[in-house]
């Protein structure tokens, strides 16, 4: 499924789970519960209800933006109280940890898992507590959808957040090559060419990513940005092994050996590639706008030194989108279901939190005013938009040629997504590591062993 809204200034993506939680309450050290129901303790005369999106320690900004806006949730609700987890996503335990009853009562996940979590009944019928939200139908019709059941119109989630990859790529080490800061590559030959340029003896012109699910998510994107496509339009059918995907991995086979232009040392996931970036020894990655605050909190990075812009383009005109979502646990009452929506409304769309949520962000030295995908529609949106520009704390300026690009945004692959991109790690890996690598040998054999998975799964 595609979708065509552009790129637009301000904030957040889907962060990898861990990285975008900045909303609850900091109460760490509670033991999970293993019982049928949900992992909430009671409390006489007050609904307790469990989120997954405390965030690490690492974070101490976020950490105190959570507390705060969980204080003034139960000032305002003194009946339901909030318990932050630090439980990121994980779909190689969700259903284990479903079944054992240690399931959150809210579960921020990816816009990809709704299909299988519904089709398994491990996510709980919202739809009148969604319909009954002023903003629902403010929703971007392609976003809505991300949460809606096709064959019934029930509604199982909230979508959070958006997010678009594009490039990462430092300023001065364009301008130090004679490649202009304001003009990042958009083809995928100007990519390559820029990737040459920028390579000195300590530093990568480029570095990619190919574990922990996410070699196959860059893929999907690359895939995209040469018109190609991933699964048939019912998603029945595994179609990457077709000859723009071996475009793709010729492309990166290509800079890896032929260029050299890119990291010797591979089996990246984005923490890494985002450590190299920070640390100065690789010029470009891929990313989505919300890495900026890791940036910053993480390696104190000078954002002034660094800039986004589209990902380049071989035909396609599109980039890869996705997001967050938060569903409920079908296990919990209708009460801690309600308390645990109230907070996700109240901590992500009401518009005083909002306001109040930027202001102590951009206080705390968190990020404030990176680009965002646009969720809604109308004037809720522009509501939105008017608050990240108010309390912008970052560069905008370097994110022009990110913001101003006409790229067209395509969802991500619905059906069994994260296995497929899990099929795809292993053909990444051979390609960025052996010189020897048959990229259609590969794909054939990553598409045979996904389409046993599909059609074991219909």
């Amino acid at each position: 499924m595609s979708m065509t809204p552009r790129m637009k200034p301000f904030i957040t993506r889907r962060r990898f789970l861990q990285n975008s939680a900045a909303l609850g309450l900091g109460v760490t050290g509670l033991d999970m519960l293993a019982a049928c129901g949900s992992s909430s303790p009671t409390t006489p005369g007050i609904t307790t209800a469990s989120v997954n999106t405390l965030p690490p320690p690492s974070n101490p900004g976020a950490v105190f933006v959570f507390n705060q806006q969980i204080k003034q949730f139960e000032q305002l609700h003194p009946d339901e109280k909030i318990i932050g987890k630090t439980n990121p996503y994980d779909p190689t335990t969700y259903f284990a940890r479903f079944a054992a009853g240690q399931m959150d009562d809210a579960v921020q996940t990816y816009f990809t898992e709704p299909p299988l979590l519904i089709s398994k009944h491990t996510v709980a019928d919202i739809t009148s507590l969604a319909k009954g939200w002023q903003y629902w139908n403010s929703y971007n019709p392609s976003i809505a959808s991300i949460a809606t059941d096709p064959t019934t119109g029930k509604i199982y989630g909230l979508p959070q957040n958006g997010y678009a990859l594009g490039i990462y790529y430092n300023r001065k080490m364009f301008t130090a090559a004679g490649l202009d800061p304001d003009k990042p590559p958009t083809t995928w030959a100007d990519f390559r060419s820029y990737a040459k340029a920028l390579k000195t003896s300590s530093v990568a012109g480029y570095a990619e990513t190919s574990s922990g699910n996410q070699g196959g998510w860059h893929f999907t994107n690359w895939m995209y940005t040469a018109g190609g496509d991933m699964q048939s339009a019912d998603g029945k059918k595994a179609t990457f092994n077709s000859d723009k995907g071996i475009g793709v991995l010729q492309l990166l086979k290509s800079m890896r050996f032929t260029d050299g232009s890119m990291t010797k040392q591979q089996l990246y996931t984005q923490a890494d590639t985002l450590q190299l970036l920070a640390t100065n020894k690789v010029a470009m990655v891929v990313m989505a706008p919300d890495q900026l605050d890791a940036l910053k909190s993480q390696y104190q990075a000078n954002l002034e030194d660094f800039g986004i812009g589209p990902i380049p383009q071989n035909g396609g005109n599109a980039s890869l989108t996705g997001g967050n979502i938060f569903v409920f646990n079908p296990k919990s009452s209708q009460a801690v279901i309600k308390a645990a929506f109230d907070y996700v409304i109240y901590t992500n769309f009401d518009l005083d939190v909002l306001e109040n949520t930027l202001a102590a962000k951009a206080s705390a030295g968190q990020v404030v005013g990176q680009p965002i995908n646009v969720l809604f529609t109308g004037a809720f949106q522009q509501k939105i938009n008017d608050l990240n520009t108010k309390y912008a704390n970052v560069p905008v300026k370097n994110y022009l040629p990110f913001t101003s690009s006409a790229i067209t945004l395509r969802t991500e692959p619905r059906n069994q997504t994260q296995k497929m991109y899990a099929a795809l790690d292993p053909v990444m890996q051979a390609v960025l590591t052996n010189p020897n690598a048959d990229p259609q040998a590969l794909l054939n054999q990553a598409a045979q062993q996904f389409q046993q998975l599909l059609d074991t799964a219909s």
